[in-house]
């Protein structure tokens, strides 16, 4: 199956001059739009996608022209090794897509499984963090945020990120995978790795008071990180001083957004990755504003996705549409690998 994967992605390759001049996108200065993208490239065939400037992907996002390009993170697939070299390329790549209107967010491919078995060259995983953090924030070479308007990042945690599109408010939070850095820590010192996720855990739940109470006038919020914090053990308790790894590493943030989100009452779009079901639904019918969006990508459903929000759509405020089969996000969560018809869009 993995050759029909590698020949469909050819395909789409082959063809991106052809579905760039078909692709209409709807404008209207009422809608907040934007475009979002995370788990790849995880294949060579993948990365020809994005590659600038004659990339399926590439040619579509760089046609739409969006105000902002979102990668969620998971810029290689696990078994790569995390060399510098490769930080260098993917960041190259990801500037290239938008230039000076991109935001990356890290995902756990990038820094925590950098000590895994199965990779030729294993690293610390702190070290690679760090070295992520020049490469994409420090230093940040090519300016990925330049022209995105009052951009500010979070003093505590330079990764995390805020910003305002129209009547809509934007936020990342460092959510990795791997139970939010707090397993398999292989290479690291424990202790150092564990109260480093708990300072992630103390500047994410600092920078969502932050944005909400920011967002008092506008209309509506939307919050981005890689972790599927949908996707949990419900019998193990939220992290705590004396429970740092046998417990729920994501539970006390989706707690406080779903507070959050009661609270404020107007639309909150949550956007992750990391799992392979790519749909937009509500998780809570208890918080009806609350909306979920598990982003393209991770080899199941590999593509880029516009998102409109119209503000006098009350029943369905967010729309999500994949740049190159044009269809809207499914609202059914699908894990399975083996979903034909969502793996190869373009043979229906």
């Amino acid at each position: 199956m993995v050759k029909w994967i590698w020949l469909f992605i050819s395909l789409i390759s082959l063809t991106s001059s052809t579905l760039a001049s078909v692709i209409t996108y709807p404008a209207a200065e009422k809608l907040t739009r934007f475009v979002v993208l995370g788990d790849m490239p995880y294949t060579d065939a993948e990365s020809a996608l994005l590659e600038h400037p004659d990339g399926a992907i590439a040619t579509a996002i760089k046609a739409l022209n969006p105000p902002v390009l979102i990668h969620l993170g998971d810029f290689k697939k696990g078994r790569l090794s995390c060399t510098d070299e490769l930080y260098k390329n993917n960041y190259q790549q990801i500037a290239h897509l938008n230039p000076h209107k991109t935001v990356y967010t890290p995902g756990d491919n990038d820094w925590t499984d950098c000590d895994r078995f199965n990779m030729s060259m294993r690293y610390d995983e702190l070290e690679r963090l760090n070295t992520l953090r020049q490469i994409f924030f420090y230093q940040d070479q090519f300016e990925l945020t330049k022209n995105i308007p009052g951009f500010i990042r979070q003093e505590d945690l330079i990764e995390n990120a805020l910003w305002k599109i129209g009547s809509v408010i934007f936020a990342t939070l460092h959510i990795p995978g791997t139970n939010n850095g707090r397993k398999e820590i292989l290479r690291s010192d424990n202790q150092v790795a564990l109260n480093a996720a708990d300072y992630r855990d103390q500047s994410n739940a600092k920078w969502l008071q932050q944005l909400f109470a920011a967002a008092e006038s506008l209309q509506a919020i939307v919050i981005v990180f890689h972790a599927d914090m949908f996707d949990f053990d419900h019998d193990k308790p939220a992290c705590s001083a004396e429970n740092r790894t046998e417990c729920d590493g994501y539970r006390m943030l989706r707690e406080l957004i779903k507070t959050k989100a009661l609270q404020f009452k107007k639309p909150v779009l949550v956007i992750h990755g990391d799992t392979l079901a790519y749909c937009l639904n509500q998780p809570y019918t208890e918080i009806p504003n609350l909306w979920r969006l598990n982003a393209p990508g991770d080899i199941k459903y590999v593509d880029a996705s516009q998102i409109l929000f119209d503000p006098e759509n009350q029943a369905m405020p967010f729309t999500v549409t994949g740049l190159l089969d044009r269809k809207p996000a499914p609202a059914v969560c699908n894990d399975s690998f083996f979903d034909l018809s969502i793996l190869l869009p373009f043979l229906k």
